[in-house]
Formats: C-alpha cells, structure tokens, sequence
C-alpha cells in the first residue's frame, strides 16, 4: 500500500477519532455498567421497604385504583408484574411537563390494600443507562448526537483497520514495553482495537440504527413513498399502531382476565408488563410484553388486543416473527447482551471498559504524537487535550462514583433522584475545571486519587447504612449488593495503582512531555506529581 495512502487514512483516522472519543468513552464506560441494569436496579433498591411477591389479584386492584384515582385517562401506563427478581406488582406512567420534559410516577400497594403513591425513587440504573446512550443531554439533542458521532466511529474503525493491514503479521499481538511509552499505548491500542474489531463494528452500525434510524428513513420518504413510511415498516416489525381515542369512555378487562388470553395465544408465556394506551377510552389497547421458552437470541413476545373486550390486533413471537421483526430484535439482543446470561454480559462488560480504554489511549496517542522531544514547554493544543481527556474521562468515572454514594446515602429522601443527578454532574464539571486550573500531571494524578476514594467508598457506605453486610446478603441470595460491592474494591483499587504509577511516570519518565513533572514547570512548581499514565 502506497505510503500517502497510509497517510490520509492515518488522518482521517486521528481526526474521527478526536472527534468522537470523548463522547465515547462515556457511551462505553456507562454502557459496561449499564450491561446488569436490573442487578444495579436490585443493589439501589436493597434495604428499602418492598412489597412482596404479590398474586394476580393484587395485580388487579393496583390497576383498577390507579385508574380510579389519578389522572391517567388518555395516557399510556405500565403495569409490571411481579417477579422473583423484582418484587412486588407497581403500575408507572409518564407525565409530559410544560417544557418537553418528563415526570415519572410510580405506584404500588401497601400491605392494608391502599394505594401507595410515594414513588419509586431510584433511578440509578436509569441514569446511568442514559449517559450511554444521550451523554448525560437530557433531550433528544443528545440521542441524535450520539447517533451521529457512531457514523463517525465506524469511519475510524474502517480507517484504523487499513492503517493496521500493513503490519498486521508482525505486530497483532505484540506489546513493548519500557522506555517509549509511545509504542507502548500503540500496541495495547492496536491489539484491543483488532480483537475487539466485530464487536465495535456491530456497536457503531446499531447504535447509529437505534439513535437516528429517522434520519435514514427520511431519504426513502422523501424520493420513494408518498405514504408514511413508519406506517409500511410498523407491521413488518411485528409493531401495531394503537387506534386513535373514540373519546367514548370504556371499562377494561381486569389484568388477570388480559394475562390469560395472552397466555392462550403463547403458551408458555411469562408475562412481565402490561402496557394500557388510551386508558379510559373504548379503544383502549394493551400490550402484553413477556418471556417465552424459545431458544431465539431475543426471547420476548407481544400481544396486542383492545383492553375493553380482549380482542386480538396482533401477536409477535420469535417463531413465527416475520423476517424484519427478527432481525431487529436479534440487532437490539446483541446491542444490549440480551442473550447468553451472565456470560455474555461479563462478556460485555469487559468489552465495554475495553472499548473506552481504546478511546482514551487515541487521544494519549495524539498527545504523544505531537510532542516537541526537545522543548519542556508544549504546545497549546497538546496541553489543552491532555487536560480534557483527563477532566472528561476520570471525570465520568468519578461523577458516576458519586451518583452511587448520592443514592445509597440519601436513600430515604424524596428528591433522592436529584441529589443523585447532581452529584455525577458536580463531580464531572469541577472534575474538569480542576484538570485546567492545575498543572496538567498533578491534577490527572489528583483526579484519579479521587476517583479512587469516590469508588472506595461505595461499599463502606452499604456496610455502614445497610441492615446487613454484602455477605450475610449473598448468603441470603441476594448477591447483588456483594457483587457491586466486591466491583467497587477492585476498580478502586485500579484508580489508585494508576494514580501511583503515573506519579512514578511524571517524576522519573521523558522530561519533555505534558505528563512530566518539573520542579520549575510553567504550570507551577509541584515535583511530586503523576500523570494518568498516559505514557
């Protein structure tokens, strides 16, 4: 391959990789925890009173009350049913506020049969779950451009790859360590960035589906159909629009009565949401969202019938799910580790840091890159994205250390969910703040320390606040709260090895880097500091 073909994949590569890297490693970092949602689900909930495993009978009167006492007519409401895994039946719905934004309510019944409308404060798992997927922009600004910045990642994938080709024999599985800490970050870049190839390319292809498939839709619209496309793809993806409100009240059949005649059309079926539109109305519908024995990666079925009467509108299941509704789930199982169990999602978990480490060691790479050998004061650009790199990414990691402390620590409070908020975004902002008013190698190594101590004390918290300790909960069955808890040690412990190490980098490596500790630096007159390993 010509060098000067080389060369333009090698910028466009550099290039796309700045652009998107940052937003990356936020997507991936809360994307790995993200992979045992309803385990993260499980630790925010321990030691907060829940209802037990209740019968469809209770399941029926929380339904019919909700629907009796609180304003949801018209409005679509979810009833998820109790399972072993969760506890206790509870109906949801969402209230659309005067500034686009949402308001969740949650409900359940109290152990006398009244309606308990306190809510459901943790939203842990759901937080986090939308850092991977909007960044932490809470509109649909930040899905779009996560979409968008995934059309640039899959163009570094391609642009990495053919830059790889040449010496793909000779340096696959290659890592040298030692003084050119340069080569070193190469290598691990190259070798997690190869192995993990297909996992990548199936991540930026369905991320940028899933985010800004309206956007791809729209050429089709525009040139090819004259009716509504979304009306001509709905049916092939197995999903029913509901029928518009008749404005006529109508009663609905019980949920016990609507489980079972979605059980007689999937045998086998375990039933785990219901979800009623147009509540009220005589064109109510429900859709009823379950598990099936099948052996397919995305197990899941829907029944759709109207609520007043128990009519069929239609069924999707994977054995009989048309050739689009099969590939799109099997898209969205292998996106979300949907399959496989626990394997696949410390499968996943593990190619999620992986992915994020790729992201953080390109920008150290061009950082690197540009170094002036010869001259202790740096250039601007490469001073300014080494302080970025280090705010934005330790900053993500502590930031959502501290959303765990914030929601295990006010646990009882009603705003629990704010404070939780407010606690990653604090600690992210001044995390970079602080990486642009320090030197750039003491505040890395200060950033990491804190991170170190932020995740350290996720489990003096539980053991101080909990009924009982990790591992009286495991001996229970309970092993969530041990398994977050034993995670926690380790990566903190990680934090502070790395702190430790950068430190010993700063001091004794290559004078002439941003990393590099000076005794009479222009950024101040620390000797003692670290970097973030970048080298």
């Amino acid at each position: 391959m010509k060098a000067s073909t080389i060369k333009t994949f090698t910028d466009v590569h550099t290039w796309t990789g700045l652009g998107a890297g940052l937003a990356l490693f936020i997507a991936f970092y809360a994307g790995a925890i993200t992979v045992f949602t309803h385990e993260l689900d499980a630790w925010d909930n321990y030691g907060i009173a829940q209802s037990e495993a209740g019968d469809i009978r209770q399941a029926n009167e929380l339904l019919s009350e909700v629907i009796a006492t609180q304003p949801v007519a018209g409005e679509t409401i979810r009833l998820n049913i109790s399972s072993p895994e969760h506890p206790g039946n509870h109906v949801m719905w969402f209230e659309r506020l005067e500034d686009g934004d949402f308001k969740r309510h949650d409900f359940h019944l109290n152990e006398d049969g009244t309606l308990d409308t306190s809510g459901n404060t943790s939203e842990l798992a759901g937080f986090i779950y939308a850092l991977h997927y909007n960044l932490g922009i809470p509109t649909d600004w930040g899905l779009w451009l996560l979409g968008v910045i995934c059309f640039i990642y899959g163009i570094a994938l391609v642009s990495g790859v053919v830059i790889f080709i040449p010496n793909f024999v000779k340096d696959i599985f290659v890592v040298r360590p030692g003084k050119n800490k340069k080569r070193f970050w190469l290598d691990t870049h190259n070798i997690v960035g190869v192995l993990s190839l297909p996992w990548h390319i199936m991540f930026a292809w369905s991320s940028a589906l899933l985010a800004i498939a309206i956007f791809l839709l729209a050429p089709f619209q525009l040139t090819v159909f004259k009716d509504d496309i979304t009306s001509r793809l709905a049916p092939e993806l197995g999903v029913v629009q509901a029928p518009e409100p008749s404005g006529i009240p109508g009663a609905m059949l019980t949920a016990g009565a609507l489980l079972d005649i979605a059980r007689l059309e999937v045998p086998g079926l375990e039933p785990t949401q219901l979800r009623v539109s147009n509540v009220g109305d005589s064109n109510a519908t429900v859709r009823v969202i379950g598990k099936t024995h099948s052996e397919h990666m995305e197990p899941y079925a829907n029944i759709v019938m109207m609520a007043t009467d128990g009519r069929i509108l239609s069924v999707s299941q994977p054995e009989t799910a048309s050739a689009g509704a099969t590939f799109y789930r099997g898209l969205i199982a292998l996106h979300f580790a949907s399959f496989g169990g626990y394997l696949t999602k410390w499968l996943y978990f593990i190619l999620g840091l992986a992915g994020a480490y790729l992201f953080y060691s390109g920008n150290l790479l061009w950082v690197e890159s540009r170094r002036k050998r010869r001259s202790q004061q740096q250039t601007p650009a490469s001073l300014f994205l080494a302080r970025l790199n280090s705010g934005v990414c330790i900053g993500c990691m502590a930031g959502i250390s501290a959303a765990f402390l914030a929601s295990r620590g006010l646990a009882d409070l009603a705003d629990r969910a704010y404070f939780m908020k407010g606690a990653y975004y604090g600690v992210f902002f001044a995390a970079i703040l602080w990486s642009f008013v320090r030197p750039v190698a003491t505040g890395t190594r200060e950033l990491l320390q804190a991170c170190a101590l932020l995740t350290a004390a996720i489990p003096i918290l539980d053991i101080a606040l909990l009924d009982t300790t990790p591992w009286s909960a495991a001996a229970q069955g309970h092993y969530e709260l041990l398994t977050v808890d034993l995670m926690a040690i380790v990566a903190a412990a990680c934090f502070w090895f790395m702190a430790a190490k950068l430190n010993k980098r700063a001091i004794s490596g290559d004078p002439n880097s941003v990393w590099a500790a000076h005794p009479t630096s222009p950024h101040g007159t620390e000797a003692t500091v670290a970097s973030e390993g970048t080298q």
